[in-house]
């Protein structure tokens, strides 16, 4: 305890730039992309694929579909956001719609670039494909990072009761947190001792 009190304005020095980086690099104004796969479903449609002459060559078909978001969960806007498939899928629906740009590699990847996303924006990806498999996303990007993978699972609702009552401990633990953090920088800096108030003596 001697020791924090001799040397408290130089542990103090040191950890303001320490939390000063932290703070600058968490809390910074950045891009940040999430993709997420929320739904694949494969549907074994009982209807027989025929070839020109009549001929039945399957006697049922298989439909696949995934669903894709991605969205911009930072605080400014991506630019040129670009999703990578390995094959350009036999359909595919933006949503909302937005203009894309789309793009053929030599090596067949198909590209899709869009102009920008801004803070708080998704994307909605649906692919589908008949008797062929679909394409993996090999990966989405923009001038300012690489998007990350994230899961998706459903869950119910909260009651706006119970968001507000969230909020409400949230905002009483953030308080207690800086009133605790203002007592240890008194006591480091001042060494003046923590005096706690008085409970009431209970009968």
């Amino acid at each position: 305890m001697n020791f924090i009190q001799i040397y408290g304005k130089e542990i103090f020095a040191l950890l303001v730039p320490v939390v000063g980086w932290l703070l600058g690099t968490y809390f910074r104004t950045r891009a940040r992309l999430e993709v997420a796969q929320p739904h694949r479903f494969t549907f074994n449609v009982q209807q027989p694929l025929v070839d020109q002459d009549g001929n039945v060559v399957k006697p049922t078909q298989v439909v696949d579909t995934k669903s894709m978001l991605i969205r911009n969960a930072g605080r400014d806007t991506a630019t040129r956001v670009e999703l990578v498939f390995n094959w350009k899928p036999m359909c595919i629906n933006i949503w909302p719609a937005r203009h894309a740009v789309e793009h053929i590699e030599p090596d067949n990847r198909y590209v899709l670039v869009f102009e920008s996303l801004a803070p708080g924006e998704f994307l909605g990806c649906e692919i589908l494909a008949v008797n062929q498999n679909l394409p993996d996303l090999i990966t989405v990007r923009s001038d300012q990072c690489v998007a990350k993978t994230i899961e998706m699972y459903p869950q119910p609702i909260l009651s706006t009761f119970t968001r507000r009552m969230s909020v409400a401990f949230f905002t009483i633990g953030l308080a207690t947190s800086v009133y605790l953090a203002t007592v240890l920088i008194q006591f480091l800096v001042l060494g003046t001792p923590v005096v706690l108030p008085e409970l009431p003596e209970i009968r």
